[in-house]
């Protein structure tokens, strides 16, 4: 059964429903559900890469979980996010939303109408409903469907297909007032890329950030980086570095080790802000890229390396976060342990020829600068050093 138009409904008798997403154009959309509860409560489910987001859980409340987010980067092809329900007894009203993350983080509305999405669903009878997202509205946000939960007669299934902008959608749908647009391109898997794209002549600072963590997210007193490694009381030395090969091909590298901080506004055009030694700097440490110069930059390849101490990636967890103006932030996560190397390959750069930069999670672990070098075919030599 489709229900075509605006304000068509149908009752659901059921307990159980899933909820399908589907797309193919190359844009990021996001599925969501936002309810009131029966004894007034307010949430929302929708993706953990956002800043407080949560996917829920299908065996306690609210009863709604959502699988992994599709299209980051908006990319296109056969993507699919899904929503299951596995109870509606406590909820008195359920909004199905999809979010059009690459238009709202860009500041632009455009129809749903433009795209191929399309959702389905399916309740524990076997029933099927499809609402397309076919709309001409402008918006960033599609209300496809409500569900009432109030009525005696069972939950009732109507078609809202809305498009509302963000400030309206925050204000009116209950639970959504916590929702916030923060960046969520998050390169989750070995080898996922994104374009960050230079907006206008002038480009803008590519920044790069490493920090840890403490497992469960709890940091560590006397500075993030103390006592990671080991168990012990000994501050670990940590740093982050990048090899870099500018286009007329030359080549080095940017580290604390040697005091080789580089240059931001001369070649090559990429500056390290400074030596954390001891983790009593919260923010950890940050290199900054002329985003003026990205004709300039071939290639950059981020790494972490550990001076001192035993090579224990799995007692934190490391983030890198990429910030570049009128793009996303992009974060790397360093979830792949059990490596006793003390050199990790972060991130790797490359540019793509039409005024932007690809970041590629690598997350690889060596020996030393020397394997790193061979195995991404730097070419440089190498000598032992000390800070």
């Amino acid at each position: 059964m489709e229900l075509k138009q605006k304000g068509e409904e149908v009752f659901v008798p059921i307990k159980q429903l899933l909820v399908k997403l589907q797309w193919r154009a190359a844009v990021d959309l996001d599925l969501m559900a936002f309810y009131k509860a029966k004894d007034g409560r307010v949430g929302g489910i929708y993706s953990s890469n956002y800043a407080g987001g949560s996917q829920g859980d299908m065996n306690a409340f609210p009863f709604i979980h959502l699988s992994d987010d599709a299209g980051v980067g908006g990319s296109g092809g056969a993507n699919e996010e899904v929503l299951r329900i596995t109870k509606l007894d406590d909820i008195a009203e359920l909004y199905i939303c999809a979010l059009n993350f690459t238009d709202a983080s860009g500041g632009k509305n455009s129809p749903f109408a433009s795209y191929d999405g399309r959702v389905e669903i399916l309740d524990d009878q076997g029933k099927s409903y499809a609402v397309p997202l076919n709309s001409a509205d402008k918006g960033t946000v599609a209300v496809i469907a409500r569900i009432d939960n109030t009525s005696f007669m069972g939950a009732k299934l109507i078609n809202e297909n809305r498009i509302i902008g963000l400030n309206d959608f925050l204000a009116t749908l209950p639970g959504a007032a916590g929702f916030k647009l923060s960046s969520k391109v998050v390169l989750k898997n070995k080898g996922d890329s994104f374009e960050l794209k230079q907006k206008g002549s002038a480009g803008g600072e590519i920044l790069i950030n490493l920090n840890w963590n403490m497992q469960g997210g709890q940091e560590k007193k006397g500075g993030l980086f103390s006592k990671l490694l080991g168990g012990g009381s000994r501050a670990v030395d940590l740093d982050l570095g990048c090899l870099f090969e500018l286009s007329d091909g030359s080549k080095g590298a940017i580290q604390a080790l040697g005091k080789s901080f580089g240059s931001y506004d001369q070649p090559p055009f990429i500056r390290h802000m400074g030596d954390d030694r001891t983790g009593a700097v919260q923010e950890g440490e940050f290199i900054r890229v002329n985003g003026r110069h990205l004709g300039d930059l071939r290639r950059i390849l981020f790494y972490a390396f550990i001076y001192e101490g035993v090579a224990c990636w799995d007692q934190a967890d490391g983030i890198v976060t990429i910030k570049h103006p009128g793009s996303p932030e992009v974060v790397v996560k360093l979830d792949e342990h059990g490596s006793n190397h003390g050199m990790c390959a972060l991130a790797l750069f490359e540019n793509t020829g039409n005024g932007g930069l690809k970041v590629s999670k690598e997350v690889r672990f060596f020996q030393g600068h020397e394997d790193m070098d061979k195995a991404y075919r730097w070419g440089l030599r190498w000598v032992s050093g000390s800070k």
